[in-house]
């Protein structure tokens, strides 16, 4: 049974392929060879065929030529025909740009995925930097059920064509079909695993669906009680759902195996600072400090727990530093907020006011698409 090309893929008749390279070096391209991939860039394989063949009759040897013959049986839908034509173009010019390619797309068609593969992998090494040969090496992978052979592939098409949404859509495509794979191996060996709890919670955290992740996390702490950073998923799927009391908890229990755990440290502060002891939230927010966490927002819950405590000339310090490190949107807007507040209770009214107009020029800027 015959293959169909895939729609979102060209079958790549390019100019290189048409009029090869080595004769357009010489400058004096076969009148038959010309005609023949004139005819094809036109549509007509039926014509560029018996241009082909004429060709083949003046020079019987001409690996370009049973090139082109093959991709015009390729264009008719002939398989088999193609195969045998592109396989005496190998013969002739085992380096010939497109011959490999071009047999193994008609072996895809044929379903013969065994000697498509190679065929791909062959052409790569003539141009390894021919995009179209790693995507139909991904395809082929995908067809033979090897998703991960066929991501790796994709991947490396789409670092030549970042731009290619067709590509993009392979790898994703096949990206999830690798891990589903490995997951059902994973679930396989032992479905109460905490590899297999935590596959899922993370699943589900995806999903935007964090009270399913929260039990999977939990489950799989019952099997590995000692991963820090399961408590560390555990305690943020838990602030998504707004069971700050929990979250704290499994914040906690992080810092009991890794103290030093600038996430878990800066998360304990932000809590803490938000709805509970600003104090101890303040003191959880210079040990984030100097354990590296993020600058900007931590550096913003550490100004908002001092503004609190009316440590006004050091919340300013911490609030100004904010602007420095390229904070998100909603960090942005929330310090021109604060910093404004702590100016005012300072005296600083000019500089307060200008932090009042620059967050009323942030709030009437459109939203991004």
């Amino acid at each position: 049974m015959m293959r169909t090309l895939p729609s979102a893929l060209p079958l790549g008749l390019g100019a290189l392929l048409l009029l090869p390279a080595a004769l357009r070096a010489q400058g004096q391209p076969s009148h038959w060879l010309e005609a023949g991939g004139l005819a094809l860039r036109q549509g007509h394989p039926q014509e560029a065929e018996a241009d082909f063949r004429h060709e083949l009759e003046a020079t019987p040897n001409s690996a370009d030529a049973y090139l082109g013959l093959g991709l015009a049986q390729l264009r008719e839908g002939e398989a088999d025909e193609a195969r045998g034509s592109l396989s005496k173009a190998i013969d002739r010019n085992p380096s010939l740009p497109g011959a490999h390619l071009f047999r193994g797309i008609a072996e895809f068609q044929a379903n013969v995925l065994d000697a498509a593969l190679p065929d791909f992998e062959a052409e790569i090494n003539v141009q390894p930097k021919n995009a179209e040969a790693y995507t139909w090496l991904g395809i082929a992978n995908l067809q033979a059920g090897k998703p991960q052979e066929a991501a790796t592939a994709f991947d490396h098409a789409g670092t030549l064509r970042p731009e290619d949404q067709s590509l993009l859509y392979y790898q994703v495509r096949a990206h999830t079909l690798a891990a589903q794979q490995s997951f059902r191996q994973l679930f396989q060996d032992d479905p109460d695993s905490a590899f297999v709890h935590r596959a899922q919670a993370e699943i589900y955290t995806e999903a935007q669906q964090p009270d399913k992740a929260v039990e999977e996390y939990k489950a799989a702490l019952k099997r590995s009680p000692n991963d820090p950073e399961l408590y560390e998923a555990l305690g943020d799927a838990l602030q998504k759902i707004s069971h700050t009391t929990e979250a704290t908890s499994a914040y906690e229990s992080e810092l009991k195996i890794n103290p030093h755990s600038a996430i878990a440290l800066f998360n304990l502060g932000k809590i803490q600072v938000q709805t509970g002891d600003p104090a101890q939230g303040v003191a959880y927010l210079r040990r984030a400090v100097d354990a590296h966490a993020t600058p900007a927002p931590t550096d913003f819950y550490l100004g908002f727990g001092l503004a609190k405590l009316g440590k006004n000339d050091e919340a300013a310090h911490w609030l100004e530093q904010v602007l420095d490190h390229s904070p998100s949107d909603f960090i942005r807007q929330s310090d021109y907020y604060e910093l404004g507040r702590v100016y005012q209770k300072l005296g600083r009214r000019a500089d307060s006011q200008k932090m009042l107009d620059e967050l009323k020029q942030m709030k009437s800027q459109p939203a991004p698409d």
